[in-house]
């Protein structure tokens, strides 16, 4: 583990928490973590992603062919490599007993507190790490007291546990680790900020949460890197976000408590709580939201459950986008973002490509910028690289769909017909990720993630030099296609 930060005490009842040992620039390992403590995957992703590596030794590799584990069938593997690394950690121990459950896959929550079990009682962890694990909040009063779902899915977990590993433990000392898991574990994600599944690790759940967060998290494969958003002095307090730092003061004082228990009292809660539209905090059933802001998060919801269609999301999300335009909402206020995210989701569900590059051209240059005003934001950096792929896509000729939905202007279910403009996507191309990679000493992306940016811009540039051509110099028209692309579709 390398780490910039110490843990001690935290000021304003936070308990323990990491400070900076040093100064620390943006874009810097604040901590880097190249074991965890415990990561598995979500059910879904066993079928499609490395019980090993987690993903990054195929990342951009859609061929990739994984082995599945010829004892239990549950787990896949690239190679003998991958297994032999998964089975030296933890899944010798654990083999037996999914072989012994087939075809049952137990959920995620209790695969994870069966290795946490199994490899304590093998006396596989570090000592401090453990003692640091036992050391963490369960919060199970809380748990048991105001979320009876909660409480009866530990419980059980816990029931299932025991039976399944053999183990001598108490059933209530498994169920503080399934709490333990619940309240400090992090989503694991790839190297594209994809969710996998889960993870944890003591020393990283050390660090508290703030609205007005300085660091953030990414993984790469099984490895944690978490880094400065900003230049962090030595001695202040490391800060990530627990939740999305985006949505109204309402909503995340609701996720906080009901999901973490305690209530922010950040700056930038403070600051929110003061101001006449977050005049008090949320109470659950009562977001105190702007009227149209919730109707816009309650059709979110709507086109974002899976029983929906893209179709039918598409159609949702365009009378949401109506209604925020019809009542002066900025692009730039939530759940303004979010919408136009989904909304390039179910585009691109949809093969209407156009429609996904014009969102994310317009997320891009006028609503990153005030959403996420760090260059390096992890969030913003994925966007850009979004961006570049589906015009990558387009300079190739991919198929669009030129079918209509119904919608509007305003909406998404138009397609849009870029091919009008005469777009040049291949100098877009190079902007975007040319921009990614002269920025990345400053970029709070983890390394597969800058590896495959500074590739894909390799081909680009060579490209461009293969055809006589340096768009170094070709700023002004690279301004004039950024016009095209904006103009076809703008709010």
């Amino acid at each position: 583990m390398a780490t910039k930060t110490t843990p001690a005490p935290a000021p304003d009842g936070l308990g323990r928490g990491l400070f900076a040992s040093t100064d620390i620039a943006t874009g810097e390992n604040v901590l880097h973590i190249p074991t965890p403590f415990v990561a598995v995957l979500d059910k879904p992703r066993l079928e499609d992603t490395c019980s090993g590596c987690f993903g990054k030794r195929h990342l951009g590799n859609d061929e990739n062919t994984l082995k599945g584990c010829r004892g239990c069938h549950v787990v896949k593997y690239c190679d003998k490599i991958c297994q032999a690394k998964d089975w030296k950690f933890a899944h010798s121990l654990e083999c037996g007993i999914y072989q012994q459950l087939k075809p049952r896959i137990l959920p995620i929550n209790a695969r994870a507190v069966l290795r946490m079990i199994l490899r304590s009682g093998r006396r596989k962890y570090a000592a401090e790490d453990l003692e640091m694990f036992l050391d963490l909040e369960t919060h199970i009063k809380e748990i048991r007291e105001e979320s009876e779902t909660q409480w009866q899915r530990i419980s059980l977990c816990a029931k299932a546990v025991k039976t399944y590993s053999g183990t001598e433990m108490q059933e209530e000392f498994i169920s503080a680790f399934g709490a333990k898991l619940d309240l400090n574990s992090f989503n694991l994600t790839n190297a594209v900020y994809d969710r996998i599944g889960v993870y944890l690790h003591p020393h990283a759940a050390f660090i508290n949460h703030s609205c007005a967060y300085n660091a953030v998290v990414g993984f790469d494969g099984d490895e944690l890197y978490i880094k400065a958003l900003r230049p962090i002095p030595k001695g202040d307090q490391i800060f990530i976000s627990y939740i999305d730092a985006t949505n109204p003061y309402p909503v995340r004082q609701t996720e906080l408590r009901e999901r973490y228990y305690f209530t922010c009292k950040c700056t930038k809660c403070e600051i929110e709580a003061s101001a006449a539209s977050a005049a008090a905090p949320a109470t659950k059933g009562e977001l105190n939201l702007d009227p149209t802001i919730h109707k816009a998060c309650t059709l979110l919801a709507s086109a974002s459950s899976p029983a929906t269609s893209a179709q039918q999301a598409l159609s949702i999300l365009s009378s949401a986008t109506t209604l925020l335009h019809t009542n002066s909402i900025p692009i730039t206020t939530q759940p303004f973002p979010s919408l136009r995210d989904e909304l390039i989701v179910s585009s691109l569900s949809l093969g209407k490509f156009q429609n996904a590059f014009a969102h994310a051209a317009l997320r891009y240059t006028r609503t990153d910028p005030l959403v996420y005003p760090e260059t390096g934001h992890p969030i913003r950096q994925l966007h850009a690289w979004t961006l570049a792929k589906l015009a990558i896509h387009l300079s190739q000729g991919v198929a669009v769909s030129t079918s209509t939905s119904g919608g509007s202007s305003e909406g998404a279910g138009e397609e849009i017909a870029l091919e009008r403009f005469e777009v040049n996507f291949s100098l877009i191309i190079w902007s975007v990720l040319g921009a990614l990679v002269g920025g990345e000493n400053a970029a709070c992306t983890v390394p597969g993630f800058q590896a495959m940016v500074k590739a894909a811009f390799a081909d680009v540039h060579r490209e461009f030099l293969a055809g006589g051509l340096d768009p170094r110099g070709m700023g002004e028209g690279i301004k004039v296609e950024w016009g095209k692309s904006l103009g076809a579709y703008m709010f």
